[in-house]
């Protein structure tokens, strides 16, 4: 009986030293390793299956555009997704979205957070109706041949009427130049209501009935300084006027 549990006792040390049993032990943690991750794969596990978004603080963004606009991501290895061109697709196929990031929470979600354009400019120009963020971004063209709908549209917004296209490359033409004005506009209390581009040479209207002329494409700093002198002492001595035009050295008022 001790004889063949010696004996049995050397073959199994005999096989423990064989090479391949020595790796096959070493390695063996790795190779389960190995085969549980390969069941995940063939069981669809890193599949992407759902999209988070945070649709609560969003005003023009919805879920269901986000949906349509993601919905070849679903079924797609979450590891082989790019978040670059995710975000990327967002942002060139839903207007109003200014920026887009993915987080992936695997297994198979992707949390998607929206920061939106906020719209402040619409304009009418070679019969397109056209909606521009605050920073001048194109966000969307609301409709053709619609002149009377585009107008019906401003709401809140700045309307702009021009005799030219009104945007170029996805941005509003002159925006530089048109958010100066409107900035030191803004610090006499003059909101802007409307803006008429005629060549260059602009003519806002305020709320209050006030209109204000500028040539966007020629000295505008120097205009600017004028506004900003002219416009402390309207201020000071409190002076009612229905226009201004800055384009020359001595700008023009019309007294009420």
């Amino acid at each position: 009986m001790n004889d063949n549990l010696k004996r049995r006792s050397v073959v199994i040390n005999r096989v423990k030293r064989i090479p391949f049993v020595v790796l096959l032990r070493r390695f063996l943690p790795f190779f389960i390793f190995i085969f549980i991750i390969l069941l995940t794969f063939l069981f669809d596990l890193w599949n992407i299956k759902n999209l988070q978004y945070n649709t609560k603080d969003l005003k023009n963004v919805t879920s269901s555009e986000l949906d349509s606009s993601l919905s070849n991501y679903i079924g797609k290895n979450i590891f082989a997704t790019n978040p670059n061109q995710l975000t990327a697709e967002i942002e060139s196929t839903i207007g109003y979205v200014k920026e887009a990031s993915v987080k992936k929470i695997l297994p198979n979600t992707l949390r998607i957070d929206i920061k939106e354009h906020t719209p402040f400019y619409i304009g009418y120009s070679s019969n397109r109706c056209l909606l521009f963020s605050d920073t001048g971004e194109l966000i969307n063209e609301i409709c053709k041949d619609c002149q009377a709908k585009c107008t019906g549209e401003v709401s809140e917004m700045v309307y702009i009427n021009s005799n030219t296209v009104i945007e170029s490359n996805g941005k509003l033409i002159f925006f530089e130049e048109i958010f100066k004005v409107n900035q030191l506009l803004l610090e006499f209390n003059y909101e802007i209501s409307s803006l008429n581009l005629q060549d260059g040479i602009a003519l806002f209207r305020d709320v209050l009935g006030h209109s204000f002329t500028f040539d966007l494409s020629n000295q505008l700093e120097d205009q600017l300084a004028r506004m900003y002198l002219i416009g402390s002492k309207i201020n000071k001595d409190m002076i009612q006027y229905t226009t201004l035009d800055l384009r020359f050295e001595r700008p023009v008022m019309n007294i009420k």
